[in-house]
C-alpha cells in the first residue's frame, strides 16, 4: 500500500448522532455569524437614519424616480424589518436542531446579496454600481471560506445577475448607464473571483486531506501520511502535514500497543485484523487465529498482589512475541487473554506455534526474583482460507470456542477447532469431548 497517497474526502458526509457533520460544522458558524449580521444591521439601520435626518444620505436620481422620496424609507425599513426577521429566525432554527444544510446557508449569503445591492440601487449612481460588486466581494470570500466551492460559485452567478439587473432597471429610467464599461467591470470582478475561488478550493483540498488523515487516525488507523512532496508551494498546512507526518508512528505506537503487555490492544488488533483478511481475500490464502488465555490468572493475583499479576502480564507479552513468528501478530484482547494473528498459516502451521507456546509456558517462570510463578495457557486455534472479510467474526467465534474447550477440557493444552466443539461451547457436556490435540 502506498502510504503517502494523498485522500481527497470533500464534502465530509460522515454522520455524527443526527446530523452529516458538515451540518453540525455549517450550523456553528451560522450561529456565530448571525449574532454578527444582526449587530451589523443595528448600526447601519442607525447610522442610515442619522445620516437621512441630517441631509447626508440622499437617493440617487434613479431610485428618485422609480421609488419616489416619500417611498425610499418605507422600502428601507421593510427590507431591514425582513433582514432581521430572516436572520433572527434561521438563528432560531439552527439553535433548535444543531444544524445547517446547504439550503439554509444560501438563504443567508443570498439575503445578504440583496441588501447589499438593494442599497447601492437606492443610494448610489448607475457610474458607482460597482461598489455593489465591491461590497459583495467580501461576502463571496466569507461564502467560499466557511461553505465552500459550490455556495460561492452560486453567490458569484446571483452577484454577477444582481449587478446586471440594477444597470437594466437604471437603463430604463437613465441614459447614465455606459453598458461596455459596466460589462468590463463585471467581467475583471468574475475572472479574479473565479481565480480567488480556485486558489482557495486548493487550499480546501489540502485542508480535506488533513482532515481525512485525521479522521482515519482518530479510528486508530495511521497508514496514512500527507504528501508534502505534492505541495509545490509549501504553507502552513505543509508544516502542520510535516509534523503529523513527524508524530505518525509514536502516534500509532500510543494508541494501537497495550502499554502493559507492550503489545498491540484490542483497537490496533482490529485494524491488523481487518487488514490481514482483506489481503487474504484477495490472495485465497489461510489465516489462522490463536487464542489464548492464562490458566488461574486471578489465583497469582490474590496470592502473590496486583504487582506480580502486572509484571507477569508484562513477560507474558514478551514471551509471545519472542514465541511468534515475524509476520505474526500478537495481541492483549483482555486482561489475561491474549491473541496471535497468524497470516499464510495452515491448521497444522498454526497448531504447531500454539504447541511452541504452550511449551514455553511450561518452561518459563515468572516475576523472578520476587515470587517466582509458574503459569500455564489454555489455547484455542483455528485456521481457515478467506474467501472475503465477512469471514472475520466467524474465525474469532470458533477460535472462542477452541479456547473453551480447552479450558473445560483440563487447561494447560492446546486445542484446534472442529464442528464438533459447537455442543461443547453451549456448555452441552454430555458424551465426549470433540479431539483434544496437547
Amino acid at each position: 500500500m502506498d502510504t503517502n497517497r494523498r485522500i481527497i474526502v470533500l464534502p465530509h458526509n460522515l454522520m455524527n448522532s443526527e446530523a452529516p457533520r458538515t451540518d453540525v460544522a455549517n450550523a456553528d458558524i451560522l450561529l456565530w455569524q448571525t449574532g454578527y449580521r444582526l449587530v451589523l444591521a443595528l448600526v447601519a439601520g442607525i447610522m442610515a437614519v442619522g445620516l437621512r435626518n441630517a441631509g447626508i444620505l440622499t437617493l440617487s436620481s434613479v431610485a428618485y424616480v422609480t421609488v419616489g422620496p416619500d417611498s425610499a424609507d418605507r422600502v428601507l425599513g421593510l427590507v431591514a424589518a425582513t433582514y432581521v426577521v430572516l436572520v433572527t429566525s434561521i438563528r432560531a432554527l439552527v439553535q433548535r436542531t444543531r444544524a445547517a444544510g446547504r439550503t439554509l446557508s444560501t438563504l443567508m449569503v443570498v439575503a445578504d446579496l440583496m441588501v447589499v445591492f438593494l442599497l447601492v440601487f437606492l443610494l448610489a449612481e448607475p457610474n458607482d454600481y460597482h461598489r455593489g460588486l465591491l461590497l459583495a466581494l467580501f461576502s463571496l470570500q466569507l461564502t467560499h471560506v466557511y461553505f465552500g466551492r459550490a455556495p460561492a460559485l452560486l453567490l458569484l452567478a446571483a452577484i454577477a445577475a444582481a449587478f446586471l439587473l440594477i444597470n437594466d432597471i437604471a437603463q430604463d429610467y437613465s441614459n447614465a448607464v455606459s453598458w461596455p464599461e459596466a460589462l468590463t467591470t463585471l467581467g475583471f470582478f468574475g475572472l479574479g473571483s473565479l481565480l480567488v475561488i480556485r486558489v482557495q478550493s486548493k487550499l480546501h483540498e489540502r485542508l480535506g486531506t488533513l482532515v481525512a488523515i485525521f479522521e482515519r487516525a482518530e479510528e486508530g488507523d495511521f497508514t496514512n501520511s500527507y504528501d508534502v512532496a505534492a505541495d509545490k508551494s509549501p504553507d502552513a498546512i505543509t508544516t502542520v502535514g510535516r509534523a503529523y507526518n513527524r508524530m505518525r508512528t509514536q502516534l500509532a505506537s500510543i494508541v494501537q500497543t497495550d502499554p502493559l503487555s507492550g503489545c498491540y490492544n484490542r483497537r490496533g488488533f482490529e485494524q491488523q485484523y481487518r487488514r490481514e483478511l482483506a489481503r487474504a481475500a484477495r490472495t485465497q490464502t489461510d489465516v489462522a487465529l490463536i487464542a489464548i488465555d492464562l490458566d488461574f490468572f486471578k489465583q497469582v493475583n490474590d496470592t502473590h498482589g496486583h504487582l506480580v499479576g502486572d509484571q507477569v502480564i508484562a513477560e507474558t507479552g514478551e514471551l509471545l512475541r519472542a514465541s511468534a513468528r515475524t509476520d505474526d501478530i500478537v495481541a492483549r484482547t483482555g486482561g489475561e487473554e491474549f491473541m496471535i494473528l497468524a497470516p499464510n498459516t495452515s491448521a497444522a502451521g498454526a497448531q504447531h506455534l500454539a504447541l511452541r507456546v504452550v511449551e514455553a509456558f511450561r518452561r518459563r517462570t515468572f516475576a523472578e526474583p520476587k515470587a517466582k510463578v509458574a503459569v500455564t495457557v489454555s489455547v484455542g486455534v483455528v485456521s481457515d482460507t478467506v474467501p472475503d472479510e465477512s469471514i472475520a467474526e466467524a474465525l474469532r467465534a470458533r477460535a472462542d470456542e477452541a479456547l473453551y474447550a480447552a479450558k473445560r477440557s483440563g487447561r494447560n493444552r492446546v486445542v484446534l477447532w472442529s464442528h464438533g466443539l459447537d455442543a461443547l461451547r453451549r456448555g452441552q457436556t454430555s458424551g465426549e469431548f470433540p479431539p483434544v490435540k496437547v
